[in-house]
């Protein structure tokens, strides 16, 4: 099994999970808010969204809708390639120091910037009042967290030309997935931890916890939200540094159509 040289070092890895400690960080330091809490995660899954599409557009590869496990928003089972996809791309050149874009793939993109509307939902039950919880050290950490998806899209799509074997699909396809899992991450663990301190706060010790720091009430909800950011950015690494991972790793890279085939060329190639 081939693998990748690491790309960004310990410098790279430091920045990440100096990042997914922020928030434990303003809860203990700064005295964050739930809301707080879920202005910086809200604004870390909109930043990945972002610079992954933005990634997708320097894509070289033709997209595939049939046969996948797993469709964006926007495309379904029945969805068919439009016919731009049947001829040879045009790349546009912006600047020399990029790869070129391509014009086709802004019809993924398009589609895929849907799963805002999903998004959405948690900022129209707070209304305006979310506005309030962009305070100066949130801004510190939005800059932490922008900074770092930024930095891991660099190294996962730009440092190994990955661009050049991948669609744009496949390059959405990998943040939705992160996202979709973020999502049942949370709903698991506001639903356990909510009924594990009711059930301590009703049934077994009734007043325990009326002394305790809200502070205090809100680690048992970032502790799994941290170990699942621990866990994608884990796996994100390892699908990078592998050609053919496993296990975990291989749910949170965009699904290649090509890749059985390309195993079955390499072992008949070394046989």
């Amino acid at each position: 099994m081939k693998s990748r040289p690491p790309a960004g070092g310990r410098s790279a890895l430091a920045l990440v999970v100096a990042t997914n400690l922020l928030p434990l960080a303003g809860v203990v330091g700064f005295g964050w808010r739930v809301g707080e809490l879920l202005a910086v995660y809200w604004i870390e899954v909109a930043a990945l969204v972002i610079a992954h599409a933005a990634a997708a557009m320097f894509a070289e590869r033709p997209i595939r809708l049939e046969d996948r496990s797993f469709y964006i928003t926007g495309y379904d089972e029945d969805a068919e390639r439009d016919e731009v996809w049947e001829t040879d791309a045009e790349p546009v050149h912006l600047v020399s120091w990029l790869p070129p874009i391509y014009r086709r793939n802004f019809r993924v993109v398009r589609r895929s910037l849907g799963v805002f509307a999903f998004m959405m939902f948690p900022l129209l039950a707070v209304g305006w009042e979310a506005l309030s919880y962009l305070t100066p050290t949130v801004g510190v950490a939005t800059l932490g967290v922008c900074g770092a998806q930024v930095g891991e899209v660099r190294r996962e799509f730009f440092a190994e030309r990955a661009y050049e074997d991948q669609s744009p699909y496949m390059v959405v396809e990998a943040a939705q997935r992160v996202v979709f899992f973020y999502f049942v991450v949370a709903i698991l663990t506001v639903v356990s931890v909510t009924f594990g301190i009711a059930v301590i706060d009703v049934v077994l010790a009734p007043g325990l916890l009326d002394g305790v720091a809200d502070a205090v009430l809100l680690v048992p909800y970032l502790l799994p939200i941290a170990l699942g950011k621990a866990t994608v950015e884990w796996s994100r690494r390892r699908a990078f540094q592998e050609d053919d991972p496993d296990g975990i790793a291989t749910w949170f890279t965009g699904e290649d159509a090509r890749r059985d085939w390309k195993k079955d060329e390499e072992s008949v190639g070394d046989a």
